[in-house]
């Protein structure tokens, strides 16, 4: 009997944060993914010498500029002790760079390149919840923005958001899933209630990764960037506080303060979420790069224990790569699209 063979999944998933672009695509019917540093530098074409780097290297030119993108950017920056710049800025495209559009389609050019196998496929990428504390903050601009730029690569595309990607990452996209997840980034932390496959509220705070890295450096009168070298090679959050340096115990405090504000947040939004009751043990999701700290999920859990949710906690986990959850949430959900159509 001939072996059978399963069709070909077609579908594709975009995490697009501040930080990192992350494409996921079917290949052989195996998940695949693409990650880039949503990042670029400025530098005068005359003194551009790519043979610097020894290969090639991500780069565009812009007027009398030469635009590098991604980790070579990155690279670059710090062998020009300079700060890269970022498209992006609190989960969506940056208001104060007007280049933003045009540097990402061409970092889009990198991280969509092999993901696409057909016209009109289905790509579902992320957008953050409404911004809380900032009235103004619209994500409708960055959506439609988002949107556009991966039609140009011949794709059906629509957002999701960011949060309740990581629930069908980890739960499967079902009528039957239930879950309050979270996505610690570095520009936001974005929370999603879902119950029952619909969402009964989503949002997003500015007081993130970023964030930890400019209070904690207030606290002791250091700068973000060596705070943020701290917390990424470090960094204990289960480390006793009377035996550690100033900086870790500032970090500490900090990421106390950012985890007990969104499960404050999360009371206050199940509150005005009115009609709702729910009987079941909803389990909590964790990811994103913020969240990958050691000792991240013991202090999420401590916290959570004086924080009274208004509905009982089932088993609270870190999705299986907090890194690539997003970008597999929106896989998922694309595929299934394409697989109903």
């Amino acid at each position: 009997m001939a072996e059978k063979v399963e069709p070909q999944k077609f579908g594709i998933g975009l995490d697009v944060g501040t930080g990192f672009l992350i494409s996921s695509w079917f290949e052989n019917n195996e998940m695949k993914f693409n990650t880039i540093r949503n990042c670029f530098v400025t530098i005068d074409k005359r003194i551009f010498n790519p043979s610097l780097f020894g290969k090639k290297i991500k780069y565009m030119e812009m007027d009398n500029d030469i635009i590098i993108v991604g980790d070579d950017a990155m690279e670059f920056a710090k062998i020009r002790n300079m700060a890269a710049q970022r498209p992006m800025a609190k989960g969506i495209i940056n208001p104060s760079e007007r280049k933003s559009a045009t540097i990402l389609k061409e970092i889009f050019n990198y991280i969509l390149e092999n993901c696409v196998k057909k016209e009109n496929e289905k790509l579902v990428f992320s957008v953050p919840g409404k911004q809380i504390y900032n009235p103004d903050f619209d994500t409708t601009y960055h959506s439609m923005s988002i949107q556009s730029l991966c039609k140009s690569f011949g794709v059906n595309a629509e957002p999701i958001n960011e949060a309740y990607a990581i629930a069908i990452s980890e739960l499967g996209n079902s009528e039957t899933l239930t879950a309050l997840s979270f996505s610690f980034g570095a520009g936001l932390v974005n929370a999603c209630l879902t119950y029952k496959g619909m969402s009964l509220f989503e949002f997003s705070i500015d007081e993130a990764g970023d964030f930890i890295d400019k209070q904690s450096a207030i606290g002791v009168g250091e700068s973000d960037s060596l705070m943020c070298h701290i917390k990424e090679r470090e960094l204990d959050l289960s480390a006793n506080e009377s035996e550690v340096s100033p900086e870790i115990k500032a970090l500490i405090f900090s990421y106390r303060y950012v985890v007990e504000n969104i499960l404050s947040e999360v009371k206050k939004a199940f509150s005005e979420a009115k009609g709702v009751r729910i009987l079941e043990k909803v389990p909590i999701i964790i990811s994103g790069g913020t969240s990958v700290v050691k000792g991240f999920l013991d202090l999420f859990k401590n916290s959570l224990k004086t924080a009274y949710l208004p509905f009982e906690v089932g088993e609270v986990t870190s999705a299986k790569d907090p890194l690539k959850a997003v970008a597999k949430g929106c896989l998922l959900a694309a595929s299934y699209t394409e697989e109903t159509k």
